[in-house]
């Protein structure tokens, strides 16, 4: 009895982790989904300038090739277009955002004493993507061919989102958020691993191993012909470009959209659970790998970026 008694007094100790007491994970979901926001609009927006670089290495190795602004067609080439424009990263980017808060409200709604209040930042966030959706069906009309796939699920997350703010009950919003808000949420992180998986991935590796291919033709070619200076140059720029190879094959930023999938699934046992310390327990866990996934792929992102050594 001594030792329930002790127990029960420590669990109620302010700043014990009861089931209640859960903003430690939300704070880690939060920090890591801002980290996969950042480091997904840096790999986006890299991709820009991976085709130009790679563009103005095949005129390197091939002199047959012209540096040109437009193609035949009149299209531009990878010196000027861009593969996504800033509106399409940062609709890209704000979608993320809007994954954190309605995962933050959920997880509000779920353990807060005051379950119908969201900090005040939350709230404005919420408000400032209001207009995404609209957002994205602009970026469709304009090229960004999956921008439009986005509208749906991030239209009604968003209205799932602006609802629960309103929703003073905590069972029947909880309830309303699983419901509504989890299919949208699964949908935009699909969306996100397919810009990956299927568009940035292939095309990626597929220039990197084209970079790879084109500095060894030219060493084979004219290895007899350069001097003992020049050959260490050129099997210099060959390392690498090996080397960066090697790191696309080992950063893998789809990692992130996976490793949000299973935080908000987390989150969403945690909230249809009964809430007990064990609850409590397994959702803290869940935060903490969810935030060491983040920050391994956004440092092996962080690593392609890294400009070549001259």
């Amino acid at each position: 009895m001594a030792g329930a008694s002790l127990a029960l007094a420590l669990a109620l100790l302010p700043g014990c982790k009861t089931p209640g007491s859960f903003r430690e994970p939300v704070a880690r979901f939060q920090q890591g989904n801002t980290e996969a926001s950042a480091a997904l609009g840096v790999y986006y927006s890299e991709m820009n300038r991976f085709e130009r670089d790679l563009y103005l290495d095949e005129r390197l190795y091939d002199t047959s090739l012209e540096v040109l602004a437009s193609d035949a067609a009149g299209r531009p080439t990878p010196l000027l277009g861009k593969i996504f424009s800033p509106e399409s990263i940062q609709a890209r980017m704000d979608a993320i955002a809007l994954l954190g808060v309605y995962a933050e409200r959920l997880a509000t709604l779920a353990g807060a004493e005051n379950p119908g209040q969201l900090p005040a930042a939350s709230q404005a966030l919420g408000t400032q993507l209001g207009a995404l959706g609209t957002q994205m069906q602009t970026l469709a009309g304009k090229g960004d061919t999956s921008a439009s796939k986005y509208v749906e699920p991030v239209t009604t997350l968003l209205g799932v989102a602006t609802s629960l703010f309103l929703e003073a009950r905590q069972g029947a919003a909880l309830q309303k958020g699983i419901e509504q808000g989890a299919p949208q949420v699964n949908r935009i992180l699909d969306l996100l691993e397919a810009d990956m998986v299927e568009v940035l991935g292939p095309q990626r590796l597929t220039g990197v191993k084209q970079a790879l291919a084109s500095r060894v033709m030219f060493y084979n070619l004219h290895r007899e012909k350069l001097s003992l200076a020049e050959r260490r140059a050129v099997l210099d720029d060959i390392r690498r470009a090996s080397d960066t190879y090697e790191a696309l094959m080992v950063a893998q930023p789809v990692e992130m959209a996976r490793a949000l999938r299973s935080a908000h699934e987390a989150l969403l046992r945690f909230a249809r659970s009964e809430r007990k310390l064990e609850s409590f327990e397994e959702l803290s866990s869940a935060m903490q790998a969810f935030q060491g996934r983040v920050q391994t792929a956004s440092a092996a992102v962080q690593r392609l970026r890294e400009p070549p050594q001259e």
